[in-house]
């Protein structure tokens, strides 16, 4: 499962309640989610300058708190992100 967010404004991640439970419920079945944020610094209205972040589900509640502040899984320019590497990084590798 990957859940799809957008931060235009700050660097807090809306997460439900139940969405945080959700991930962390999974995380305890050891059945693995993530979350994907795509990230625009301020003044940065499109995809360039932007930045897709990949967090693991069990970080739902600190990405909640925290927001983007907490290190991602992995990493990529929101202009160059090639899918292949999105999958590589949710598989494992």
């Amino acid at each position: 499962m990957l859940e799809l967010k957008v931060v235009k404004r700050g660097r807090k991640v809306q997460l439900s309640p139940h969405q945080i439970a959700f991930h962390l419920a999974h995380a305890k079945l050891q059945v693995p989610t993530f979350i994907l944020v795509q990230y625009h610094p301020p003044g940065v209205a499109h995809a360039r300058g932007a930045s897709w972040l990949l967090y693991e589900g069990e970080q739902a509640q600190d990405l909640y708190e925290r927001g983007i502040n907490v290190e991602p899984l992995a990493q990529w320019p929101a202009d160059a992100i090639r899918w292949h590497m999105l999958i590589a990084a949710i598989q494992g590798g």
